[in-house]
């Protein structure tokens, strides 16, 4: 059974991460089952934090829409002549992002870390620098948790070079290797899944990622999900009952693998996974850029694309044809999220040379902005009671319900929309659009879970003035002051005795 820890302490815009040593201590050898994985418990240090960030970078943001653009001919064209790490992680912070990390292996057979085992990585081709290994030690001199990506489907044209340490099979990306697809009885061959094994456990090892997260490919459960082949871990009557993935004794295998490297580096880590890719307990979930309806039991993660999907050659890749998400409707996802006990990890796409668009930037810093004055609500918070109340909840639930539809699907709150979260005796109001002179918040009247006599104290976070409330049987009455102390979504905080 997952435990969390309800109050971790972490600097308002960074965590100074110093992972705790409870599963060190408790002298556990993982096994490469699903019993002795579940044994895991979720970091301490992992609950705090709300707003991450990564970045999807590399041939297909050279490529862009040319689909007839050569695979090698974009890894040649990729240069990255202005990339640098520290610069990246400068705007993280200015964000306000928590951890972050790169996509260490997506797309095709380039891997964006210093390989050993294949020459077809970052170092040697294309923009001849470590991504991974630059990223994640400017992150730990700033005290950020390392979050690293593996987007691996369609296996066999994404394994190029070498194969294997203990195999000689070597696959050229210029040749047609689509056999390999169907060498186990119609099904992907052996020799893929150790090459797939051989690249990630590399990266663990050079690098020590404190999360990793597995998309599309892994357990493969999105895809039949969304065909609505299964629902809620059922295999409905009548559907298909293919599933393309990762065969489960190496799942178990290369989480093994990360666990006992946790123990031996003497720190908690985490994996995290899609919808029902490995067995509830062992890891957290990710909603790939989609939200949740309602307060959820367990911690969960939202990957979300910056971009709106207009155009899909590419997407989540940096393309001028895709608008941005404005920041006012990415912190109004991140409330949201965090009330129902989610995280954002958000992802950023850089420009083909290693820097980022202005347009993007501008959304980012007010991004930051808005968690330099409101951050206490979000940072190290945990959902309450009620996640909110009013008229606006998620229409599109699931894997891809925010990004449908060019994104329409995305709610648009109003102003008598409000979330809640909490940390000790602070509880936060936040009112995702402006209230204008007063607000009547339903749920803190002292008929529900706010008794008479039990609230010290009413502020607004980023306003100096003295707040004037009525604590009424129907609601908590509040007076906002004249200007508004930032852009969108405006923080109650309610200290209580």
């Amino acid at each position: 059974m997952k435990k969390y820890s309800a109050y971790i302490i972490i600097p308002l815009i960074f965590v100074a991460c110093q992972p705790t040593k409870q599963a060190h201590q408790q002298n556990i050898k993982y096994e490469a089952n699903w019993s002795s994985l579940r044994k895991h418990n979720s970091p301490e240090w992992l609950d705090g934090l709300k707003f991450g960030m990564y970045f999807h970078w590399g041939p297909a943001t050279v490529a862009g829409s040319n689909r007839d653009m050569p695979r090698l001919d974009a890894i040649d064209k990729w240069t990255a002549e202005n990339y640098n790490a520290k610069d990246w992680v400068d705007l993280m912070q200015a964000s306000g992002a928590q951890f972050g990390g790169p996509v260490a292996w997506h797309g095709c057979g380039l891997l964006n870390w210093d390989s050993d085992l294949t020459e077809w990585n970052s170092v040697n081709k294309g923009p001849k620098v470590d991504i991974y290994g630059s990223l994640a030690k400017e992150l730990r001199l700033r005290g950020m948790p390392v979050i690293s990506s593996f987007h691996t489907g369609d296996f066999w044209s994404r394994m190029w070079g070498k194969v294997s340490w203990n195999d000689t099979t070597y696959l050229n990306p210029a040749l047609d290797n689509s056999t390999y697809g169907t060498m186990n009885h119609g099904r992907v061959a052996t020799i893929i899944f150790d090459g797939w094994y051989d690249r990630i456990s590399e990266a663990i090892d050079k690098y020590e990622p404190d999360m990793i997260w597995f998309d599309t490919g892994f357990g493969g459960t999105v895809g039949p999900e969304l065909k609505h082949d299964i629902y809620n871990g059922r295999l409905l009557p009548g559907k298909s009952n293919e599933i393309g993935c990762v065969p489960e004794n190496y799942q178990q295998r290369l989480i093994r693998h990360y666990f006992n490297k946790g123990l031996e580096w003497n720190k908690e880590v985490e994996v995290i996974y899609k919808s029902h890719d490995i067995p509830v307990g062992i890891g957290m979930r990710d909603i790939e850029d989609g939200n949740l309806m309602g307060l959820q039991y367990d911690p969960w993660m939202s990957d979300v694309d910056m971009s709106r999907h207009f155009d899909w050659s590419p997407t989540w890749f940096y393309n001028p044809k895709n608008p941005l998400k404005d920041a006012g409707t990415l912190v109004d996802m991140l409330v949201d999220m965090t009330s129902k006990n989610g995280r954002i990890l958000l992802n950023v796409p850089p420009l083909a040379d290693g820097t980022f668009a202005e347009a993007v930037k501008k959304e980012l810093y007010a991004i930051g902005d808005w968690l330099s004055i409101n951050g206490e609500a979000i940072y190290n918070t945990i959902p309450w009671t009620f996640f909110g109340e009013g008229p606006t909840e998620v229409t599109s639930p699931g894997h891809h319900g925010q990004g449908k539809h060019r994104g329409e699907l995305i709610p648009q709150y109003t102003s008598e929309d409000i979330r809640f979260t909490q940390n000790g005796k602070n509880l936060y109001a936040i009112c995702l659009d402006w209230p204008g002179e007063e607000i009547a918040i339903r749920t803190l009247g002292y008929n529900g879970k706010l008794h008479p006599n039990t609230i010290e104290r009413i502020s607004i976070l980023g306003c100096n003035e003295e707040i004037s409330w009525e604590h009424t049987p129907d609601a908590l009455n509040v007076r906002f002051p004249k200007d508004k102390p930032c852009n969108f979504a405006y923080v109650i905080k309610v200290e209580r005795k």
